[in-house]
């Protein structure tokens, strides 16, 4: 649940940005932001070995269309792209065009975009899964406190491999420092 609020998050906060920027769809920035937006989204709901994925009943009945729409596009289009793919008769999102003027020949890459008013459904959809992930990751947190709380001051990572090994690791000074320089190079700002 952690991974796949992170990730709706994400999400959410991109599609804001575009929107908010109004950001002309033919750009390679927005092209780019979008591929991303609809990995990120359907990341929790792909295999994700050990824990699995998302089950897509956490998806209300209102969105589900529009859930499946984004899987496909995510599996069809940017992370596995399939050259035939046809949308229509007479569109290939994935074509590659000789354009021969007489003078010149250039070869043509079609470039796919999620459209703004996509994005704007997406809001609402990204929206109803933060609060549904928000719900469970509360439930979850309950249910581990006290362990939590047992488990004293220092830093602990979930054990999500080996489930012969404690649910909880406390972290070596070794670890931390390497989280604590990796941390610093995604995010120079921060403290940790």
């Amino acid at each position: 649940m952690e991974f796949a609020n992170y990730s709706f998050e994400v999400a959410r906060d991109v599609i804001q940005r575009i929107l908010e920027k109004k950001l002309d769809d033919r750009l390679p920035e927005y092209y780019a932001m979008t591929v991303g937006i609809i990995c990120l989204y359907a990341r929790p709901f792909t295999n994700n070995k050990p824990f699995g994925k998302l089950a897509d009943d956490i998806v209300s009945e209102q969105f589900r269309g529009l859930h499946d729409n984004v899987i496909t596009m995510r599996h069809k289009l940017f992370a596995h792209s399939e050259a035939t793919l046809a949308v229509s008769p007479d569109y290939y999102p994935h074509e590659a065009v000789i354009e021969n003027d007489g003078k010149t020949i250039v070869m043509a890459v079609s470039r796919v975009a999620v459209k703004p008013d996509v994005l704007e459904q997406m809001r609402d959809l990204v929206e109803d899964l933060i609060k549904k992930t928000n719900y469970h990751r509360s439930k979850l947190a309950n249910k581990f406190t006290k362990t939590l709380r047992k488990l004293g001051k220092g830093q602990f990572r979930l054990n999500i491999a080996n489930p012969t090994a404690p649910l909880f690791q406390k972290l070596s000074d070794a670890e931390m420092l390497v989280r604590k320089k990796k941390k610093s190079v995604l995010e120079p700002s921060s403290t940790i």
